[in-house]
């Protein structure tokens, strides 16, 4: 009786060895499989990014330091438009990132503001214009007062754009 009584346990626990070994395969295979998913997602669709600082008030940061906003990853970077937000890397620090609004695409020529014409454009400008050459777009923060953009830097190379502002996901 006792030996049927060890043979039932050690096949039990075999079992249950077992079945803890499939759970153990299962929730690695989801754990592996989600950070993949997760992986892909926020690097070829879509991701997240902090906005800080005044230079897209009103639309961002207008009653808060901070807003998180969800951007759509473009590929082809031909896709962008003007009135675009745009999330790009800084051309003048490309650990950094800006988000700007796209005002001007290759060939459009750029008004010059007198009140903040901005030192590159001071260079640069004939005749209170400035074209924007193949390649690049023309980028500027909605409060011109408190932004550093393409009137400072110059156009802002296609190649630097990550992916374009769907929407503030918290402010």
């Amino acid at each position: 009786s006792s030996g049927i009584n060890a043979e039932y346990g050690l096949a039990h626990g075999k079992k249950v060895v077992q079945f803890l070994n499939q759970k153990k395969r299962e929730i690695t295979y989801t754990v592996v499989g989600t950070s993949l998913g997760v992986y892909f997602f926020t690097s070829r669709v879509a991701t997240t990014a902090l906005i800080t600082g005044p230079s897209m008030a009103p639309t961002f940061n207008q009653h808060s330091p901070k807003s998180r906003v969800l951007v759509a990853l473009i590929t082809p970077v031909t896709k962008v438009k003007p009135n675009d937000i745009i999330l790009a890397h800084d051309p003048e620090d490309s650990e950094e990132y800006i988000v700007k609004r796209v005002t001007a695409l290759a060939g459009q020529f750029i008004e010059i503001d007198e009140d903040s014409p901005g030192t590159y454009v001071q260079k640069y400008a004939y005749e209170g214009k400035l074209s924007v050459p193949t390649g690049y777009c023309w980028v500027e923060g909605d409060n011109k007062a408190k932004s550093h953009d393409s009137r400072e830097f110059g156009p802002l190379p296609l190649g630097l754009i990550k992916g374009r502002v769907l929407f503030t996901l918290w402010r």
